[in-house]
């Protein structure tokens, strides 16, 4: 059988279901895939490397297509739960993502499409960079901080509810993005007026 590397990154992705991120190595990975371990060098240079690759997976595809008439706003939302999601159904699924970065040369997962639909909406292109930079890094956090309480015994009286928390975030991050496009669109009118009379 032929070592390709989504294979890889499936078997990690797996993998890590079993032993967690700190039980993750390349040469348990290279036992569960029934290989000496040079062979996965052949596609991932370093351990790094690999989660990066495990990250793009993953992201990818969270965020869909901005459908015609679909509102920016619900397109965000979808895309952010669907991310927590993924990250919760995997074990560590969050700390895979740290420091991941999509721009990097070797994480094959290009930033245009992210962040084209708040283009579209009337956002510049460095806004729409860091709305989806904010609402990423708060999807992150939060899943982080979901998975590793699951760790703790936390007295009942002291949880909180992880969904309606998350929400609650989205709903805030949204409300001032909202508010800074509308407050772009106004600063911008009276230069159009200008331009037209």
């Amino acid at each position: 059988m032929r070592l390709e590397r989504p294979m890889v990154v499936q078997a990690a992705l797996q993998l890590l279901n079993d032993v967690g991120m700190d039980g993750l190595t390349t040469r348990r990975l290279a036992q569960a895939l029934g290989v000496q371990g040079p062979a996965l060098y052949w596609h991932f240079k370093n351990k790094q490397e690999l989660l990066d690759d495990m990250a793009r997976s993953l992201l990818e595809g969270a965020y869909g297509p901005l459908e015609p008439g679909q509102d920016w706003t619900r397109w965000i939302v979808a895309g952010a739960r669907e991310v927590r999601r993924r990250l919760l159904s995997y074990r560590d699924g969050a700390r895979i993502l740290a420091g991941f970065r999509p721009s990097k040369p070797m994480s094959r997962l290009t930033v245009a499409p992210w962040i084209a639909p708040l283009k579209n909406a009337g956002f510049s292109e460095q806004d729409a960079l860091w709305a989806m930079l904010t609402i990423g890094l708060f999807t992150f956090g939060w899943t982080m901080d979901e998975q590793a309480a699951q760790d703790r015994n936390v007295p009942v009286s002291h949880k909180i509810d992880p969904d309606t928390g998350f929400e609650f975030g989205l709903q805030t991050i949204l409300l001032g993005l909202k508010a800074r496009l509308a407050a772009g669109h106004a600063a911008q009118a009276p230069e159009t007026a200008e331009a037209e009379s």
